[in-house]
C-alpha cells in the first residue's frame, strides 16, 4: 500500500489527470463548435442581427481553438503509460 509519497504510484494518477484534461478540453472545443454553428445558422434566419451573431460565432470558433490547443499540451509524452 502506499502512503502518497513514492513517485512511481502518482505517475498513473498524473497520466489519468491529464487524460481527463484532454478529454475536457475536446469537449469544451466540440461544444463551442457547435454553439458556433447554431449562431451562423440564426444569422442566416436574422438578417437584422446577423453580424452581432455572426461576431459570436467567430468568438465561439476562437475559443475552441484555444480549447483544441490546450488539449495538445495535455497530450501524453514519451513515456507516459496508460493506467
Amino acid at each position: 500500500m502506499s502512503n502518497g509519497t513514492d513517485d512511481q504510484d502518482s505517475r498513473p494518477t498524473a497520466i489519468s489527470l491529464r487524460q481527463r484534461m484532454r478529454d475536457v478540453a475536446v469537449s469544451v472545443a466540440v461544444t463551442e463548435d457547435w454553439v458556433a454553428d447554431t449562431l451562423e445558422r440564426l444569422a442566416r434566419d436574422r438578417p437584422h442581427d446577423a453580424a452581432r451573431l455572426r461576431a459570436r460565432a467567430a468568438h465561439a470558433r476562437g475559443f475552441a481553438a484555444e480549447e483544441r490547443a490546450r488539449a495538445a499540451q495535455y497530450a501524453p509524452g514519451p513515456g507516459d503509460v496508460r493506467p
